[in-house]
């Protein structure tokens, strides 16, 4: 298996240091002298910094802020093993001592660092129940479809479904029936949705599916595809988990813009009221 090429961006670290990552091929190393001077994209997959009189908190806190997905891994003067310590307590990959580092190290440390990374990223961003985006990772796919719609001038269609008193469901039911019953749902939707669209767990009770494309006629095929979804869902099984749902949409007209925090809240009120 071949492995992902990743671009690594050194901060005040001494050249040497990344001598092993600059001649290896799985490697584009890039440089800068300072926390305050990151450069532009394309951003890193990992950094590699130098605290050099910065305290940790300062540095993972600058470096959070500009380049979030990054793995940072900190490098400190051998006898600064607390400010190390404090960096991977705020959220640092790994800590590395200066001249401590055996041949053959870094690559792998680098590496590892972006696979941690990459995982809680991940997990983060993934409802554990259904194996859909949840809301911070649906947030930050559909605010990208949002932007291409006011560049095209072309609408966006949301449809919601909640599943109706899943909250006391779930409290009668226990944590895993009731992590079961949004499964159950997650796969009617999948069911109804179309490849190219995004479903999405927001909310315990609520999934959103961002539908892709021509908005014409998209809302109307996957609520019928909904429908016909529940109905089989209902037959395939011996003793049919009921799903109580209610479906709601909205538009966004890129005409009369508004933020994807007014939608969501707009059709959660609606979706109540109903």
């Amino acid at each position: 298996m071949t492995q992902d090429t990743l671009t690594v961006l050194l901060i005040g670290v001494d050249e040497r240091m990344g001598e092993e990552l600059t001649v290896d091929e799985g490697f584009i190393v890039k440089r800068a002298d300072d926390l305050h001077d990151l450069g532009t994209e394309p951003l890193p997959d990992a950094v590699i910094v130098a605290l050099n009189g910065h305290g940790p908190l300062e540095a993972l806190g600058a470096l959070r802020a500009r380049i979030p997905d990054a793995a940072v891994l900190v490098v400190t003067e051998p006898g600064q093993d607390t400010d190390g310590t404090v960096a991977l307590h705020a959220g640092a990959e790994d800590h590395l001592v200066a001249d401590a580092i055996p041949p053959g190290l870094l690559p792998r440390a680098v590496r590892y660092a972006v696979a941690q990374r990459r995982m809680h990223h991940r997990l983060a961003t993934v409802d554990d129940a259904t194996g859909l985006p949840n809301l911070r990772g649906f947030a930050t796919i559909a605010e990208h479809h949002l932007k291409m719609a006011d560049r095209s001038h072309t609408p966006v269609v949301f449809v919601f479904v909640r599943l109706e008193n899943y909250v006391d469901l779930a409290e009668s039911l226990g944590a895993e029936q009731g992590a079961e019953l949004a499964a159950d749902a997650a796969e009617v939707l999948l069911e109804a949705v179309r490849d190219s669209d995004l479903p999405a767990r927001i909310a315990p009770d609520t999934f959103c599916v961002l539908l892709t494309g021509e908005a014409a006629g998209a809302e109307t095929l996957v609520l019928s595809r909904l429908v016909e979804a529940i109905a089989q869902h209902d037959a395939q099984r011996d003793q049919p988990r009921e799903l109580s749902l209610s479906v709601g949409s909205a538009l966004y007209d890129p005409e009369q813009p508004i933020t994807l925090e007014q939608i969501l809240n707009t059709a959660g009120r609606r979706l109540t009221d109903q």
